[in-house]
């Protein structure tokens, strides 16, 4: 008999199982391994698909850098185009580069953008990247201003200026688009602000490229910041709001003030609704014609006016252009009274020379042809090559002509104005305005002939004629500086002047007068004008001890020097000195107990022959330049030297860390 038994296992212990059960088991776990192939290449196939996708998506931003760099090199030939005068090029490539940052911003700014920019790390990068052609399109757009208001100010075509009239609906327009040209700067500088550059990679080409925008547009804004201001005072200057009269003086270096040239030759400049009309030319003759003397208020303050009886051509002793230049209307005003002044304006030979290079030569009636080579030397080395006064003072008439003629005709006014700005570094070229917004704008660009306001270091000497002599054409000066910088930023300052008269030996059959046009004698007042919060040590005169006085001025709304003075009678080919020690509380910067900046002014006089400086600067112990010397400076074993010509206002700061 059988019986039905289940299946007993097999093996130890162990029992048998069911092949149906092993059988689908194995379909089981068969069917597990397919399905993770399957999720495998299912995930596989999502990584190359987004794959693929980011880098379709990646496209626009690639095409959108490569769109920023055509944009960019139109700008850049879109300048160069200016330079060269070639306004319809210039114009050609800015529309070019306005059709490529709006391509850029499309293309940064799309769907792959947007992807991009939500994607860790990279994100980042995407941002920079928008804010970089954002900052691109406002520099485009103040471009697009630029090529607009350069034709009508710069160049062959410029139409602003005809003659003695200047178009006030052309300037109204100027300065509307100058206005406009501010806020995209202001907004450029922000983009740019907002770049990170933090991202892998790719961060040190996006930091670089913001430097490089930053070192464009921050010198640009701040110069628009300067500039702005003025040129919206333009119209009102040339009479768009009501007549604006001025006084042009013709400044001559042979006979020096401490402002500079003597104030010789003089005109008045009338300006009503844009257009220029000038007075007859005035000259020193016929100002003492009316008196040889006046008597005005003087300026609250002023030192250099004690007495109110003056000559008016001595009212320009104050070395603040915005002191002489009040004194010298009030003088002329009681001269030639009637005439209500709004300011003056003053260039001397050097300047005008300048104007000559833009401009060329000109026929004078008494001169022949002048040009910028021979004016300085022919109208103020000549002075001994005339018959008579009355002759010299008919060739002095002839300087304010010319410079009408040169200003205003054959245009290039813009290369003309950027002449004098050049010339006002020198001191060669000055304004001074009544209305006290328009003096601060133009003394805000270096235009109103005032010293240096520094607060640290500064060297200032100025000699001033006292036997009205032209002797002044061969003076030639020296200043030789000697620092001993201490620790708290406080120093010990030796100048050792040397005046040399160089005039050529006096042939004159009659003994030499020593003074007026025909003398070479040169008698000068030295005025050494000296750091804020100096104290006055010892003064010498050719190595004698001298009892000197120290002077402070105290006109309001001035940046007042102290000042001490010595004089000296000079013959021909003869030498003096003078030295003068004190001490500066405060010829650096101290910013800690290791760090400290000395800074150094050198305002100049405009003589005809520069004066040279030669500065040496002793460190306190321990102390060394923190990076590389200014351009002309060198290292000595204790500390640095500077050896140089004070055509222009010179200024420089030398950064000092303890080692």
């Amino acid at each position: 008999m059988t019986t039905d038994e289940p299946d007993q296992p097999s093996g130890e212990g162990g029992s048998r199982r069911h092949p149906g059960m092993v059988r689908v088991k194995v379909r089981v776990r068969r069917s597990r391994r397919r399905r993770h192939r399957l999720l495998v290449l299912g995930l596989v196939l999502v990584v190359v698909v987004m794959g693929v996708v980011l880098a379709l998506l990646t496209r626009p931003l690639v095409s959108a850098k490569h769109e920023a760099e055509a944009a960019q090199s139109d700008l850049t030939a879109a300048k160069d185009a200016l330079d060269h005068d070639r306004i319809d090029e210039a114009r050609s490539y800015v529309r070019q580069a306005r059709t490529h940052v709006d391509q850029a911003q499309s293309h940064a700014g799309g769907l792959g953008g947007d992807v991009w920019s939500v994607i860790p790390v990279a994100g980042g990068a995407v941002d920079d990247e928008r804010h970089l052609i954002d900052a691109l399109d406002q520099g485009t757009s103040v471009a697009e201003l630029g090529v607009q208001i350069y034709p009508t100010v710069s160049g062959g075509s410029a139409q602003l200026v005809h003659g003695q009239r200047i178009d006030l609906a052309m300037l109204q327009d100027v300065v509307n688009r100058t206005s406009a040209i501010g806020p995209h700067l202001e907004q450029a500088i922000s983009d740019l602000d907002q770049v990170d550059g933090s991202t892998p990679v790719v961060g040190s080409r996006l930091r670089d490229a913001k430097a490089t925008a930053l070192a464009y547009l921050t010198p640009l804004q701040q110069t628009y910041r300067t500039n702005e201001p003025l040129i919206r005072s333009l119209p009102g200057l040339v009479g768009a709001d009501g007549p604006r009269t001025y006084l042009l003086a013709m400044l001559n270096p042979v006979e020096q003030r401490y402002s500079g040239g003597g104030a010789l030759s003089f005109t008045t400049m009338r300006f009503d609704k844009g257009v220029a009309t000038f007075g007859k030319s005035v000259n020193v003759d016929d100002i003492l014609a009316h008196g040889d003397q006046q008597r005005w208020t003087p300026v609250r303050g002023n030192t250099f006016h004690r007495r109110p009886p003056l000559r008016v051509t001595s009212s320009t002793f104050s070395p603040w252009w915005s002191v002489s230049g009040e004194e010298l209307l009030r003088g002329y005003q009681k001269a030639f009274p009637g005439t209500h002044f709004d300011g003056m304006i003053g260039v001397d030979l050097q300047g005008l020379a300048n104007l000559f290079r833009i401009t060329g030569p000109v026929d004078l009636p008494s001169f022949g042809q002048i040009s910028a080579d021979n004016l300085v030397s022919t109208l103020a080395g000549s002075y001994g090559n005339f018959d008579s006064i009355a002759q010299r003072h008919r060739l002095n008439a002839e300087l304010v002509p010319a410079f009408r003629q040169q200003f205003f005709e054959g245009g290039k006014m813009s290369d003309k104005v950027k002449s004098l700005a050049e010339s006002a570094k020198g001191r060669h070229f000055v304004t001074y305005f009544r209305d006290p917004r328009v003096e601060r704008r133009f003394a805000d660009l270096g235009l109103s002939g005032d010293l240096s306001p520094t607060d640290y270091d500064y060297i200032g000497v100025f000699t001033q004629n006292l036997n009205g002599s032209k002797t002044d054409y061969w003076q030639h000066r020296n200043v030789e500086s000697t620092v001993h910088l201490k620790a708290d930023g406080s120093a010990d300052v030796h100048l050792h002047i040397t005046v040399g008269n160089q005039a050529p030996p006096y042939t004159l059959p009659v003994p030499d007068p020593e003074f007026g046009y025909t003398t070479r004698y040169l008698s000068t007042r030295i005025g050494v004008f000296m750091p804020h919060r100096a104290t006055l040590g010892a003064v010498r005169i050719n190595g004698h001890r001298f009892a000197a006085l120290l002077h402070l001025p105290r006109v309001a709304n001035v940046h007042n020097r102290r000042y001490v003075e010595g004089q000296m009678l000079l013959d021909a080919g003869q030498t003096q000195t003078m030295d003068v020690s004190y001490r500066a509380e405060t010829a650096a910067d101290v910013l800690g107990p290791t760090r400290m900046t000395y800074s150094l002014d050198i305002d100049p006089q405009d003589l005809v022959v520069p004066e040279t400086v030669d500065v040496h600067v002793i460190w306190p112990p321990g102390f060394q330049p923190s990076g590389p010397l200014p351009s002309g400076w060198k290292a000595t074993a204790t500390g640095a030297t500077y050896t140089g010509t004070v055509a222009n206002r010179g200024s420089w700061q030398i950064p000092l860390t303890k080692g």
